[in-house]
This record gives structure tokens, sequence and C-alpha cells, in this order.
């Protein structure tokens, strides 16, 4: 959140510096004051989740919300906050001297039943709402994949736009520096929070405990404080693990992510759960 501020304000700069027509004798006029900032940040009356932001300030002022699932413009918004927790929510409008901004927190102490009971959410936890499932990378100790050719393969996008998918077995990409092993259990549920736990066997240094957070709109997910199962070898090129990760596939017993090293090159790890690992 505080990154998507930053390009707020870099973007507000950019607007005032270029707007004046002699830039040599420019001068920002007086940076407005918060206290005289009027605002609204309050829960919905039919829904606890569901955070309604108002902007009060005189019709010509454009509001600018920062808030933790992204940014908004508009005069009067709701942002629905599906899980418990401690909000921060960042309101400002441009003033002479630049944007002025004031912020205000929101404690959430529900889970919305709703917005967890896509069935992408069931998939994931093993049945919504109270359920936890746990998965496994395909791969085992003697390098076999139980339902995909290998635990992880490739992808991209052409010079000419197209996309482009390699999905080698397992065996024949000894060069890739992936070793076979027991790389441990991820677990998800939905007891009381969005809970994500990672237990990395091969690499215990990128276990953790942490949230995630399904974008069934979108097919994304994303996690924090925990990095979903994986090696060093490919994986370590991956640009950021927490960042939002494409679901290609979710069945009951598959999975299958997309976590890009830049923008045109990707890998797509394949996982299955330990009930299908356990039973085949």
């Amino acid at each position: 959140m505080k990154n998507n501020f930053n390009i707020v304000l870099a973007i507000l700069g950019s607007a005032l510096l270029y707007s004046s027509c002699k830039p040599e004798i420019f001068e920002l006029g007086t940076l407005g004051n918060k206290a005289d900032l009027k605002f609204n940040v309050a829960a919905s009356s039919a829904n606890a989740n569901d955070i309604v932001l108002t902007s009060l300030m005189p019709p010509g002022q454009i509001p600018f919300w920062v808030t933790p699932f992204g940014l908004s413009t508009k005069l009067k918004d709701t942002v629905n906050v599906p899980f418990p927790g401690t909000y921060k929510f960042v309101y400002g409008v441009e003033s002479a001297g630049g944007l002025v901004t004031d912020s205000t927190i929101v404690t959430i102490t529900t889970i919305d039943k709703d917005a967890v009971s896509d069935p992408m959410w069931i998939k994931l936890t093993g049945g919504g709402l109270g359920n936890s499932r746990t998965w496994v990378l395909d791969l085992d100790a003697k390098g076999v994949s139980k339902y995909f050719k290998g635990p992880f393969y490739f992808g991209g996008i052409n010079p000419d736009g197209s996309e482009w998918m390699w999905d080698p077995a397992f065996k024949d990409i000894p060069w890739a520096g992936v070793s076979a092993g027991d790389y441990g259990t991820m677990t998800f549920d939905l007891v009381g929070n969005a809970n994500f736990k990672s237990d990395n066997k091969m690499f215990p240094d990128l276990s953790g405990t942490g949230k995630y957070m399904l974008y069934p709109a979108t097919k994304e997910l994303s996690t924090t404080d925990a990095q979903v199962l994986h090696d060093k070898a490919q994986g370590g090129n991956v640009a950021n693990w927490n960042a939002k990760m494409t679901v290609k596939t979710l069945t009951d017993s598959t999975m299958q992510l997309i976590a890009k090293k830049d923008a045109k090159n990707w890998f797509i790890y394949n996982y299955i759960t330990k009930k299908y690992y356990d039973t085949h």
C-alpha cells in the first residue's frame, strides 16, 4: 500500500510541475492542512466487512483513497475487507502545495461468509469457511511426479505477443538444478482468518506462517509473511513470491500457480493435495 501511495504522490508532483508554462519561475503554493480534510470511513450497516469511503469535501475536489486492496478516486466507494484485522485507509486531496493526506484505522472482527463462498475458496481450503487443505509440490524423493510431468515448467510471451509454454518431464531437465526430494507441505485454512503455513523441508529458510488472499474474479493468489513451496534453483529467479500469482488451474486435487520471473517469462509450479500424494 505504501508503494501505491508513493506512486500517487509522484504522478501528482509531475502533473503540477509540467502544468506551468514558465517552469523556470515555477513555485508551489501553500500546502493544505490535513485538519481541513473532511471524509468518512465506516462499516456498512448491511455488512460489517464492507467499508464505505465518503469524501465530504466541496464539489470539484477529487479524492485519492489508498486502501488495503487498491486505489480509488471516487467520491463514494465501498471496499470489501473479508477478514479480521486492523487496516489503514488513507484519504487525500490536491492543494496548491501538493497532495495533503490523512488516514484512519479500521478494525474488522468478522469473516465475510459471502466473500469466501466462491468455488475457488472451497477447493483451495478443502471446504471453505472453517476448513483447511494441505498441499505438496508434485515431486518426491525419487524424482517422481504423481499427477503432472514434473514440479514445474516454463512459459512466457513471444516477440509477436503470443504465449509459449514448454512442459518437459522432470527427468529431461537435469540442467535446471532442481533436486528431487520431500519439499514438505503448505496449508491454506479459513479458520478464524485466511491463514497460510509453509513447511519447506528442502529449504527451511523458505518456511513461514502468514496470511493469504484469493481473488476469484481475476484468478489470482497472494501470500504474506510466507512463501508457497518452491525450489531455490529456478524458484530463485522469480521476482517476488509474495506478489499476486495467477492460478492457472485449481481442482479438488491439483493446483498450478504462475510465478513470474519478469513481464515476459514465468514458471508454472504444479501442486497436488497431501491426500492425493498419500493415496497415489
